[in-house]
């Protein structure tokens, strides 16, 4: 992984360099060409406003334009007569020009057989035809200068680099390969098992740091699913239990003693009614899609609330305003009815329990309030917990399978609400739902 890294690294940093580079010499190329263009252009302006005809006016133009042999620009005239007049030094330049080389992108750049640079241009004014060689060995001297420091530098950053990212890819590689090594230890049954998490570099920390969260939560789902897996095969062999006893009665006692017969029919028929309950339950644990209905929130509280005034003596005071959301009617009534049941269910006769509902433009909110025995707080993080029972003590006493409240927090979540509990003084709990009207 170290040596991955490293060529990795280095080969994007040559193509980098290597890009700019480029880009570099290209620029300083096409400034020169530029500028001797420019140039060239105006020592032809020059040229046609001169005026001159004869040889001799030419001549002496030529040496007002090129006054030593040190000029860059070589100049050829050919006259309408056929007389031709060059500048100093040109007359042996450009016997040889018809071998000169052209570059294909710069048509106007030509060398020699010596691959000396020049640039090239011809006009012709009234039948005088006018050539300019312009010397560009000099330019192209300061290109090959920018280059060969470019290379050099190229270089010196390549080997920078490389020793760079070699020290800092093994630093990240010896970090990576224990985290690797230390994610094929790990075992799920090994509760203790997590990965070390490195003070550096940053990168390699955070997602160590990330995977431990994501194994700690695993852990805690995994052990959530067994417990519901055990308390689900707790509370249905239960009645299961009870329904083979009497299955087995009736069987061994049924003809001689026909008496038991109604009263274990009875018996059988309770208890299937309570595993039909809990597994309706558990499959409503399982549903994960909202409703599209438009359901009046408003009257499916009232009519809930009507229900239990049917067979309770509880007084149940009922405050609410005219809500109406999206979702589905049966899912909404088992948040209501389960919140309103379980407040009922841990409340005395004479205590009153209150249900109010209001809304705003996104959102309603449901509050069911009792005066009953209240919640502790370290009940208060588990009761929705599926099968949890917050008074194990009355837990025969009081019926129920202790998932109701996990349905409310399932369902809530589905209509991207949140359930909370707080306490009621001076005694007694409040159940807050918030849910999403659209």
């Amino acid at each position: 992984m170290q040596y991955q890294l490293t060529v990795r690294f280095v080969s994007l940093l040559v193509i980098a360099l290597v890009v700019l580079s480029t880009a570099i010499v290209t620029m300083t190329f096409f400034s020169i060409y530029d500028s001797t263009k420019d140039q060239t252009d105006l020592l032809l302006t020059s040229l046609k406003k001169s005026g001159a005809n004869t040889e001799n006016e030419w001549q002496s133009l030529l040496d007002t334009h090129i006054p030593n042999d040190n000029s860059p620009n070589f100049i050829r005239i050919s006259l309408e007569d056929g007389q031709t007049i060059y500048s100093e030094e040109a007359r042996d330049l450009f016997k040889d020009f018809s071998e000169f080389k052209q570059i294909i992108f710069a048509k106007h750049i030509v060398w020699d057989e010596e691959l000396e640079p020049y640039y090239y241009q011809s006009t012709a004014i009234d039948g005088v035809a006018i050539s300019i060689l312009v010397e560009l060995e000099d330019s192209f001297d300061i290109i090959g200068q920018i280059l060969s420091f470019t290379i050099i530098l190229t270089l010196i950053m390549i080997v920078i680099g490389g020793i760079l990212t070699y020290r800092f890819s093994e630093t990240i590689s010896r970090s990576l390969n224990t985290m690797n090594l230390e994610i094929m230890d790990l075992s799920e049954h090994d509760q203790q098992s997590w990965l070390t998490e490195p003070t550096k570099p940053i990168e390699v920390a955070n997602i160590s740091a990330s995977f431990n969260h994501l194994i700690a939560a695993q852990r805690a789902s995994v052990e959530r699913e067994k417990q519901f897996v055990a308390d689900a095969s707790h509370e249905l062999r239960t009645p299961l239990t009870a329904i083979r006893g009497h299955v087995n009665l009736i069987k061994r006692r049924g003809e001689k003693h026909p008496e038991i017969i109604p009263k274990s029919i009875e018996y059988l028929d309770k208890e299937s009614k309570r595993m039909e309950v809990l597994v309706e339950q558990l499959l409503t644990l399982g549903r994960h899609e909202r409703g599209t209905d438009l359901v009046d929130l408003s009257q499916l509280v009232k009519e809930t609330i009507h229900e239990f005034q049917m067979v309770h003596s509880q007084e149940i005071v009922l405050e609410i305003e005219e809500v109406e959301i999206i979702g589905s009617q049966e899912q909404l009534y088992q948040i209501v009815r389960n919140l309103i049941e379980n407040a009922l269910k841990y409340s005395k006769q004479t205590d009153k329990v209150t249900v109010t509902l209001t809304s705003t433009d996104h959102t309603a909110k449901l509050v069911v309030m009792d005066e009953g025995i209240g919640i502790s707080d370290q009940d208060k993080a588990q009761i929705f917990e599926r099968f949890y029972r917050a008074d194990q003590s009355r837990s025969s006493i009081v019926k129920g399978s202790g998932i109701g409240l996990s349905i409310v927090q399932s369902l809530v979540k589905q209509y991207q609400g949140s359930v909370t509990v707080s306490d009621n003084y001076p005694s007694g709990s409040v159940f807050t739902v918030l849910l999403s009207i659209k």
